[in-house]
């Protein structure tokens, strides 16, 4: 059998960032594939103007036999940002290292080393299947889940009962989770008129990154430079740039301030805006902010909506943020934007549902049947991130999210990491859950 540990180390080891592909990546994953006797296809997609691979493996009968079992992990990753913050790993967020239970690097929890677990499961349990099993390596999570609704469209769903989608939950079953929307908002700027010498101030504006579905746990640096713009009492900006990733808290943006002078001025070459659209978009924000606090679902940390400005750039006349939000089920992101809709011009780039299996559900108590017999103590919680999940569930299966690594505070960060015990684990669990739902006579538990 393949070395768990070594294929996760290689894994992470391989750039898979969603913008840029994921065909290195699906190579190696068709590798693993062959090495573990799974014939592993891959299929060529073009989707958000980029070139995609999804892979795929089908064991036991063929699909339409009998309510399968799809299991799906997304191999690609968010950006790795400052290189220099990957202290666990010399600086190289592609350097796998471990260091006692942990390994990291980009993508050992997030979550593309968890369908090396799945893979060394599926080749353990391959013989005995008496219903199909489809090993999904899915493409473009991170922008938008592209590999889940390209799974939905092509009718690759159709024949599969249940899916357990791969994402960090240090092995819970996370039977339900918070929505997700990504807007931009186009605020427009008034030029100022050169009536007087101006002084120009830039400022390199410093945050702490984090995952946006917890934005308490970092510090925005586009907020921030939005608040030095108003605390600055400038006359108006001659840039603002920073972010990356919306579902990334920034931790870096630049602000050029400029300022009235009586002395000789600065040269200033580009456009010059007034301050005043961004303050008044910086206090539909906070207003954003407090209609965010109600209501509240204890299910879920956090307990609310929540949503965060991801990037900003200036475009001709306009200042340009991308922001996410993460409304709770029942909640409506329009609605909750409200209060931006009055300082902006809001387009929405993407929507994905929310996902509310019941915890009670077929899958749920099966699944917590497969840790108890993997000597894990079973755990049903709820995530504050969206995944793939509430993608299929919207197309007819039952589905929940399970997964090794932890995911709050760790991924979207540098020095994301994961517990090379719990990959161990995973793959226990994984062979049990896949003996229950598509094992001869393995009828899900009751």
């Amino acid at each position: 059998m393949a070395d768990l540990v070594a294929w996760a180390e290689r894994f992470i080891a391989t750039p898979s960032e969603s913008k840029l592909g994921n065909a290195a990546i699906a190579d190696l994953a068709r590798e693993l594939c062959a090495e573990l006797g799974l014939a592993g296809e891959l299929e060529a997609v073009h989707a958000g103007g980029i070139q995609h691979h999804m892979v795929s493996v089908e064991a036991g009968p063929a699909a339409g036999a009998g309510g399968g079992l799809l299991l799906v992990t997304h191999l690609d990753t968010v950006p790795p940002g400052e290189l220099a913050a990957w202290t666990a790993t010399g600086g190289d967020p592609f350097r796998p290292t471990r260091e006692g239970d942990r390994l990291y690097g980009l993508g050992s929890a997030d979550a593309k080393v968890d369908f090396v677990c799945k893979a060394h499961a599926l080749a353990a349990e391959r013989a005995r299947l008496a219903r199909p099993v489809r090993l999904a390596g899915t493409f473009g999570e991170e922008i938008g889940m592209l590999g889940a609704r390209w799974l939905v469209e092509s009718g690759a769903t159709e024949g599969f009962r249940f899916a357990l989608v791969g994402e960090p939950s240090e092995l819970a079953v996370i039977h339900a989770h918070k929505g997700y929307a990504v807007y931009e908002a186009r605020v427009r700027l008034e030029p100022l008129a050169e009536t007087c010498a101006w002084a120009l101030e830039t400022h390199d504006v410093r945050g702490a990154a984090a995952h946006s579905s917890a934005p308490e746990l970092g510090k925005n640096a586009v907020l921030a430079a939005l608040e030095r713009v108003e605390k600055s009492g400038a006359l108006g900006v001659a840039a603002l740039a920073g972010g990356g990733a919306v579902n990334v808290v920034p931790d870096r943006c630049e602000v050029a301030l400029v300022r009235e002078t009586r002395g000789a001025g600065d040269s200033v070459e580009t456009p010059v805006f007034a301050a005043k659209p961004l303050v008044s978009f910086l206090a539909a924000w906070r207003e954003l902010e407090a209609k965010l606090a109600s209501p509240r679902d204890s299910r879920f940390s956090p307990d609310r909506s929540v949503a965060s400005l991801g990037r900003v750039a200036l475009d001709g006349e306009h200042a340009v943020f991308g922001l996410d939000v993460r409304p709770i089920p029942g909640a409506d992101a329009e609605l909750l934007l409200a209060p931006l809709a009055r300082a902006a011009e809001l387009r929405v780039v993407r929507k994905n549902p929310a996902l509310e299996t019941p915890r009670d559900a077929e899958l749920v108590r099966t699944l917590e049947a497969a840790l108890r017999e993997a000597g894990v103590a079973p755990r049903v919680e709820t995530k504050a991130t969206c995944t793939e999940a509430g993608v299929l569930a919207a197309a007819g299966l039952e589905a929940v999210v399970l997964g090794p690594g932890t995911s709050v505070g760790n991924v979207h960060k540098p020095n994301e990491h994961t517990k090379v015990s719990q990959l161990h684990q995973a793959v226990s669990i994984y062979r049990a859950a896949i003996a229950r739902l598509a094992g001869p006579g393995g009828a899900p538990c009751t």
